[in-house]
């Protein structure tokens, strides 16, 4: 291998001055950075990162951790975490939980051993020991997407409860009261939210909450299949299903087009995440868009501002707002041409 004073030898210079040619410290004149430089290309040196960074005291890589990267709603978030951090100079090591705490935790402890600048994370839903003690010694943290209890960090959001109470009360709008949900697991944050928006919204309308119409999943594919399909089994199934996020909207559309079940006609359909490809499926997917790539942008742009200010006494949190997309899953387009033929012929010509 190649070392810096394999290079002060080439160039006719000593290490130090190498160094800070190299470097981009201290006085060195212009043609002595040129012939440092040149016999650095010739010689195919790369500078000792491990070594750079214990000097620094900086590695320049930011560990980002997601819940799921199967998850298209995490691929965007990440998008925009590269795009801002790769401005300011710095590389990102991802890494996926697959909501496993235990395997968060791992990879906690591992990018705490690899000296990263600091953490972007969308937690599983628990605090482990790690994480607290990350927290607790005050490294740059910043939690994407999901707040965590007793974790007292920067936070980028989105308001999910306004999101699922709007996306529930337009299906109440629709004449729905028979509305079922496959929720998240309620120990993760966003799970938590959108149910709690989901009851808002029956309440405010004066809808009984039924209990037999809440079905918590585990954010995958499997359990939106299979709890649609226990939803089917009813005596009296729902009319109207709201699904928490785009991966169970996956599985319950499945399993709705299995049963035979006409969608909007025989039930109506609405998820959490406006995907590419929710408007071309068959009917188009009416659903909550999430803003994800600003979302992971100004995570980022946060992290980066406590790395370059340094800590903060107040930990800051940005809400972002969600946007319902209606398309014709939800029925709103036979909701209306059975409210125009229903009317009067006089009135229909007026």
């Amino acid at each position: 291998m190649v070392t810096l004073k394999d290079v002060a030898r080439q160039a006719g210079v000593s290490v130090a001055t190498a160094s800070r040619a190299l470097g981009g410290y201290g006085y060195v004149s212009p043609e002595t950075r040129s012939k440092v430089l040149r016999a650095a290309r010739l010689l195919d040196y790369h500078p000792n990162a491990l070594a750079r960074s214990m000097v620094k005291k900086r590695t320049h890589t930011l560990g980002v951790v997601v819940s799921d990267n199967a998850n298209p709603f995490f691929a965007a978030v990440v998008r925009g975490i590269e795009d801002v951090v790769h401005r300011h100079g710095y590389a990102v090591i991802l890494c996926n939980a697959d909501e496993d705490p235990e395997k968060e935790e791992m990879y906690l402890r591992i990018l705490r051993e690899k000296r990263v600048d600091g953490l972007l994370l969308a937690p599983s839903g628990e605090a482990g020991r790690f994480l607290r003690a990350w927290a607790r010694e005050g490294l740059p943290l910043v939690l994407i997407d999901r707040k965590i209890e007793g974790i007292a960090a920067d936070a980028v959001i989105v308001d999910n409860r306004s999101g699922a109470k709007e996306a529930v009360a337009h299906l109440i709008g629709l004449g729905h009261r028979r509305i079922g949900t496959i929720c998240g697991p309620q120990q993760v944050y966003t799970g938590f939210e959108r149910l709690q928006g989901y009851l808002e919204a029956l309440r405010e309308a004066r809808i009984p909450v039924e209990k037999d119409l809440i079905r918590e999943g585990n954010f995958k594919q499997d359990s939106g299949y299979r709890l649609a399909r226990e939803f089917l089994e009813m005596d009296d199934p729902p009319t109207a299903l709201f699904v928490a996020n785009n991966l169970m909207t996956i599985g319950a559309l499945l399993a709705l087009r299995e049963a035979g079940v006409r969608i909007p006609q025989d039930m109506a359909v609405v998820g959490f995440d406006d995907m590419e490809w929710a408007s071309i499926l068959t009917p188009p997917l009416t659903a909550v868009a999430q803003p994800a790539y600003a979302l992971g942008a100004n995570a980022a742009q946060l992290l980066i501002q406590r790395l370059l200010r340094g800590p903060s006494p107040q930990p800051q949190e940005i809400v972002l707002k969600t946007r319902l997309v209606v398309r014709e899953s939800c029925g709103a387009s036979l909701h209306l041409r059975s409210r125009q033929t229903s009317q009067p012929r006089r009135a229909r010509a007026l």
